[in-house]
């Protein structure tokens, strides 16, 4: 960063100034203790947070009690989640395995840190966990090692023990309102008021949704489109009903283009893994240290199986979000309440042409098919089926009408 240059502080996090000066206040004060719940939707600043809690406890350089001077490749790096002292813990499947528990999170807590002095260990979906994890991960609670702060991602307090909870300091974040999502799409490019609003409905509060549908997309070689916009996914998957009904043999070709969209996300993933590798290297001299390199490594290898599961739970969601809206229509329900209120006329069509009864089954099939996919179903083979499914429960009105 150029001298003279004041940079934002870690603690700047839309929407949650609150949970930020909470934080902040602690770092200055000297109570951060040794765990933290950070209750509320997923997504919504918890990351931001983390990361910068790490760049407060690990600064060299501060510019006051719990402000990180935000300049130095300290600050750099834990905003980057890319710092030795920083580790995220994120599901390999369905839930949290005993396994993880005892086989890498333990250990990583009671190792010592190559770098920095505060080691900070975030679990992403704390809830996830199951039973036999959430019971090995208490005892490693019990006896903290010293300076190390466990922070628990928890959207449904319920689904983790009271055991575990009373053990942590709950910090509540806040699903963004509108007019924060309003904002932050004018500054992630979405300048048509008609674009920005529809994403800003369909986020539901969700910063993470928000961005997925202002990504703009990429051109590839000759003006081929290597990867389309955001919002240009969301039509499509909202397409899909009509589509069916349309389209001989669209169930196939559906699945295929969402197959399609897993693998231009999974390259992007790759691509900006090779870049931080780079980046990192050359900050340490060219060569990486080999725990810092395997750490990276590991990492980009499950944000790419995260970005596979996350596309195709995205455009099942969206699937969800149609469905809803027409149950809202159907029902006669105010159109302006729709989360796709731009397309009224096709919600009513899809209405019509499924009734209530066969959209209600539609949601029944797409959300069993989320859970099973959490269950690292296979991707291609669950969606072919779904489509299928769907295809068929779309023209069985249609039958019915022509008896």
């Amino acid at each position: 960063m150029a001298a003279g240059v004041d940079p934002a502080s870690v603690w700047d996090i839309p929407a949650q100034a609150h949970a930020a000066e909470a934080l902040r206040g602690a770092v200055a004060r000297g109570e951060v203790g040794h765990a933290w719940a950070f209750v509320g939707p997923a997504g919504v600043g918890q990351e931001a947070a983390a990361r910068g809690l790490a760049a407060a406890l690990n600064c060299p350089a501060p510019r006051a009690p719990g402000e990180p001077c935000g300049r130095c490749s300290v600050c750099d790096r834990c905003r980057r989640g890319a710092f030795a002292a920083y580790t995220e813990f994120t599901p390999t499947g369905a839930t949290h395995r005993v396994d993880d528990v005892r086989g890498t999170w333990l250990v990583t807590a009671s190792r010592s840190t190559t770098e920095g002095s505060w080691k900070i260990l975030r679990v992403v979906d704390a809830d996830r966990m199951n039973e036999a994890a959430a019971n090995a991960f208490l005892k490693g609670l019990e006896e903290p090692p010293e300076r190390t702060v466990w922070i628990l991602d928890v959207a449904d307090p319920d689904e983790l023990p009271d055991t575990i909870l009373s053990r942590c300091r709950s910090l509540m974040f806040a699903a963004w309102a509108p007019a924060d999502l309003d904002a932050q799409g004018l500054r992630l490019g979405l300048d048509d008021p008609a674009d920005r609003a529809l994403a800003v409905r369909v986020a539901a509060g969700s910063p993470a949704a928000l961005a997925r549908l202002a990504d703009p997309g990429e051109v590839g070689a000759k003006g081929s489109v290597a990867r389309s916009s955001g919002l240009a996914y969301l039509r499509a998957h909202r397409d899909i009903p009509a589509r069916l009904r349309a389209e001989k043999g669209f169930a196939l070709s559906a699945a295929r283009a969402i197959d399609d969209e897993v693998k231009a996300r999974t390259a992007l993933v790759k691509d900006e893994g090779r870049a931080e590798l780079a980046d990192l290297a050359q900050s340490y001299g060219d060569e990486l240290p080999r725990g810092i390199a395997k750490q990276i490594e590991e990492r980009n290898a499950r944000r790419e199986r995260e970005a596979r599961t996350l596309v195709v739970q995205a455009a099942l969601d969206d699937l969800l979000s149609w469905y809803r809206d027409c149950l809202l229509v159907g029902a006669g329900g105010d159109p302006a309440d729709a989360l796709h209120a731009d397309a009224v006329d096709a919600l009513r069509a899809d209405a019509r042409a499924l009734g209530a009864a066969g959209i209600l089954r539609a949601v029944d099939l797409v959300l069993a098919t989320r859970a099973e996919l959490e269950r690292n179903l296979q991707v291609g083979l669950a969606l072919e089926a779904l489509l299928l499914e769907l295809s068929t429960l779309t023209m069985a009105p249609l039958r019915a009408g022509s008896r």
